[in-house]
């Protein structure tokens, strides 16, 4: 059994995001689950586990630069 862990802490949108996908990416060989501030990759073989880190590493990339865009939309704030 292969074994990958991502520490996400309190990086809400990222969990809500991987709560949505653990239901999503189930399948014979290896699944994803989130335990308390950490995404758990779990494979029975490394084919399967880089599938899964492809997944993971994607999808935090594509959270990362929806955040980063949203960042950029705010207006600045004047005291």
């Amino acid at each position: 059994m292969y074994k990958l862990v991502v520490e996400v802490d309190n990086w809400d949108l990222a969990l809500a995001v991987f709560k949505t996908l653990e239901k999503e990416v189930r399948f014979r060989r290896g699944e994803l689950h989130l335990e308390v501030g950490k995404i758990v990759a779990t494979a029975a073989d490394a084919a399967s586990l880089r599938s899964l880190l492809h997944t993971v590493f994607r999808s935090i990339y594509v959270v990362a630069t929806v955040e980063e865009i949203a960042a950029r939309q705010q207006p600045p704030t004047h005291p």
